[in-house]
């Protein structure tokens, strides 16, 4: 998108939202394998053929399309499936230039896998209906373009928190291996650009292949971590053969509108624990429905209310988030261009970042 009247640069928003559900659920129902619960059926793959477009190609249209565009918004529907459980949630974000956003989750009550959830999955099948009093709890995040405000609820508890965008910048605006792009991407505004860019940068993808789903001819782009990804995100061994944890997908499966050159599916892939079952399955859906580009939108949408007649102590964060990118990049920093203050052994007590 044009970003005025600042950059709005890369960020993990939606992928740290889908990653960040899956470590929830391993957490809250245990470690437990796949093969330990009763799969639902696996559909026959669908028809494919080779597309004549290099993944390379396929990026850089879509980056080319969402450059383009003043606005953008869409349904989101996440699902998260994993141990035997089925995590769901319904939301609707909105981006426009200047680095606004809003970005609302409804999330579902966890339960158990149905046979009938793979059905659901199909990228023809209607969207789930939203929830009307099974929700469980919710996530709202607003930026205006200055501050960016991130309500949590769940249940009776609330946290509400403010990060301010532009004191951030300025702040470590002066470092000398840490940009204005890193800086707004650990804050996490950002849009489908954003996400489609990291997925590109974090990733090695193969032959591009075509599918028809419905009326849409769809570009489908499959992608593993690659060596530094794997690094640097997760903090994982050289070894590609290493095994990831349970919460950290193996592969990406990105699907594009041919026509429209927006991105209509993220699956984040996971393998099968027992190296015999060659077996990959979906751990966590992004489906993005009912996509509009360059619509009216008022600016109230990129306003901050708190709920009528429910007072909530809010935590300003800037601070916080202003030191841990000083310590990120001073991690990164090589040798030479650390501070006296920064020494080895200061930098190896700083914890490893994470995504």
């Amino acid at each position: 998108m044009k970003h005025k009247p600042q950059t709005l640069t890369l960020s993990l928003s939606l992928c740290v939202v889908a990653i960040s559900a899956v470590a929830a659920a391993v957490s809250t129902f245990g470690p437990s394998a796949f093969g330990q619960n009763q799969d639902p059926p696996q559909k026959a793959a669908p028809s494919q053929k080779k597309s004549d477009l290099a993944a390379a190609d396929v990026f850089s249209r879509v980056a080319e399309k969402l450059d383009g565009v003043e606005s953008l918004s869409c349904e989101i529907y996440q699902t998260v499936m994993l141990s035997g459980q089925r995590f769901h949630a319904i939301g609707r974000y909105i981006h426009a230039t200047g680095n606004r956003m809003r970005l609302e989750y409804r999330i579902v009550p966890i339960r158990a896998l149905k046979a009938s959830d793979s059905n659901a999955l199909a990228l023809d099948s209607e969207p789930e209906a939203p929830p009307t009093d099974s929700v469980m709890g919710s996530l709202q995040q607003i930026c205006d373009g200055s501050v960016l405000w991130s309500l949590w609820a769940n249940g009776d508890q609330k946290q509400l928190t403010r990060r301010n965008i532009r004191e951030i910048v300025d702040a470590v605006g002066e470092l000398p291996n840490y940009s204005e792009a890193q800086s707004l991407q650990a804050l996490g505004v950002g849009g489908l650009q954003t996400l489609i860019a990291q997925l590109q940068v974090g990733m090695e993808f193969g032959t591009v292949m075509e599918q028809q789903s419905g009326n849409q001819r769809l570009l489908v782009l499959s992608g593993r971590w690659s060596a530094q990804a794997r690094k640097e995100y997760f903090g994982l061994a050289d070894n590609p053969a290493a095994v990831l944890p349970e919460y950290i997908p193996d592969y990406v499966r990105i699907y594009v509108d041919a026509d429209a050159l927006l991105p209509r599916r993220i699956e984040y892939l996971k393998k099968h624990p027992d190296p015999e079952q060659k077996q990959i399955r979906p751990a966590v859906v992004l489906d993005f429905r009912r996509i509009e580009i360059n619509s009216t939108i008022s600016e109230d949408t990129f306003q901050f209310k708190l709920p009528d007649g429910e007072p909530i102590s809010e935590v300003d964060l800037t601070a916080q988030v202003i030191e841990s990118i000083k310590q990120i990049a001073a991690q990164d920093a090589p040798p030479e261009t650390q501070t006296p203050e920064t020494t080895t052994e200061q930098k190896d007590e700083t914890p490893a970042r994470s995504e």
